[in-house]
């Protein structure tokens, strides 16, 4: 039975149903429209928010009778008018990003040594899923997680358009669960159907989720039923399961499960490759001197992203400088003479961290706990200041790097230190020697 079938003959069992209110039915339900989201997900459009609220009730009577139509229950939720006018518009950005993640497969993943045993893992997911399950990548920003996972999903769905797959990042996963605690059982019901109904789960940037206890507790019932039922699992994260801080030892254990696969720094090859292939997408490829392409492949490399930020800079200095020359080395570090001239590719907040200790005299345990004796704590600020200068970490990834502290912590050392630089010659000097010490390791 097609979508369009199944919303007729549930408006019609609805009209003359003795398990609706009729009251209920008048005022709400007749002028409803039923909308089909997705595959096995409905829209319940209301002219109201309390008609919404009146609704809710009634959608595991209504739940129960599509399944008799169907054969399977579906997520059903309840919108007013205006709520969907605001999800429509939601859902289409969504629509036109999935657009773009055509790019995300696993034929435009740069493999190399760096990368080989996540790439080789991913790969086997697909072939075989549940055979390595969970499946946990992890590796620093900007490496490929993020790809990987996405490609998985695109080759499951080219195999098999059927297959629920659910792809989620960790700040989305967490930000559903707060919404469905606040709206009450029901959404939380669905909410939970929705994910252990799929075929297979994703969840990106996992670590973000540490010392979020309610959403944990979800992740756990919902990890237990993948696992139970055969179903796949894939994660991925900037560390090993075993150094995860924020999470119960019961997830520890089950995320170690399966397989851990690494994307470590990119070698100079891999990382070469990957300039190439930028280079080919953007019809430089003949634009630039071998040089200058290995300049670029060592100095950015730590980040894909950076990588592709670099060529999409020169490629605008080649738009507004139509002169015809090819760039060389002249020109590369004319442009990038603002960023220091180190191998960012070493860098992490771990040497962010040593360097600060060193210079403070403390240990980095005390500058990642919550002890606030004044040298500690300017310290830690210093630290945090250093890791979103040099590595520009999301205000999220510093908090959990600095022992699980909330964003508002994190602005408020930011912004101490700014002033203090600002103000004060002698530490500003401190944080440029921190600094310079950092990046010539």
């Amino acid at each position: 039975m097609d979508g369009s079938t199944m919303i007729k003959d549930l408006q019609n069992w609805l009209s003359s149903s003795d398990e609706i209110d009729q009251q209920i039915y008048n005022d709400f339900l007749a002028t409803a429209k039923f909308v089909e989201n997705k595959e096995n997900d409905y829209y319940i459009v209301v002219k109201s928010t309390f008609g919404a609220k009146m609704v809710d009730p009634f959608l595991p009577i209504i739940n129960k009778k599509i399944k008799s139509l169907i054969g399977q229950n579906v997520l059903l939720t309840t919108l007013s008018v205006e709520e969907y006018k605001k999800e429509t518009k939601i859902l289409q950005a969504k629509k036109n990003k999935e657009n773009t993640d055509y790019k995300f497969s696993f034929e435009t993943f740069v493999q190399g040594d760096s990368n080989t045993q996540a790439f080789t893992a991913a790969k086997t997911v697909v072939k075989a899923p549940g055979m390595f399950n969970p499946l946990f990548i992890y590796g620093d920003s900007g490496l490929g997680k993020t790809h990987l996972l996405k490609a998985i999903k695109h080759e499951l769905k080219g195999k098999n358009s059927d297959l629920n797959c659910i792809y989620v990042n960790s700040d989305d996963f967490g930000r559903q669960v707060v919404d469905v605690i606040r709206e009450g059982h029901e959404k939380i019901e669905n909410f939970k159907r929705k994910y252990t109904e799929a075929d297979i789960l994703l969840i990106d940037d996992v670590q973000f989720l540490a010392k979020k206890e309610k959403t944990n507790e979800f992740l756990f019932t919902i990890f237990n039923h993948y696992i139970e039922n055969g179903k796949q699992l894939v994660f991925s994260s900037d560390k090993v399961p075993d150094q995860l801080n924020g999470f119960d030892a019961r997830l520890i254990t089950r995320f170690n499960l399966g397989l851990t696969a690494p994307l470590n720094a990119l070698d100079f090859l891999t990382a070469l490759s990957i300039v190439e292939v930028e280079l080919e997408e953007n019809n430089l490829k003949d634009k630039i001197a071998d040089d200058a392409k290995e300049y670029i492949s060592k100095y950015f490399a730590n980040d894909v992203r950076k990588i592709k930020g670099s060529i999409a800079k020169i490629n605008f200095w080649i738009m507004t400088n139509n002169t015809g020359k090819i760039v060389d080395m002249s020109v590369v570090t004319e442009l990038f003479k603002d960023i220091p001239t180190s191998n960012l590719g070493i860098l992490n907040v771990k040497k962010i961290k040593e360097a600060v200790a060193e210079k403070y005299g403390i240990s980095i345990k005390l500058m990642e706990g919550k002890a606030r004796v004044q040298n500690i704590v300017n310290a830690r600020h210093v630290a945090m200041y250093l890791t979103k200068d040099i590595l520009d970490h999301s205000l999220a990834q510093i908090g959990t790097e600095f022992g699980g502290k909330d964003h508002s912590t994190v602005i408020s050392a930011l912004k101490k230190i700014q002033a203090e630089i600002a103000k004060n010659k002698e530490f500003k000097k401190i944080i440029e020697i921190l600094k310079s010490k950092i990046l010539s390791k």
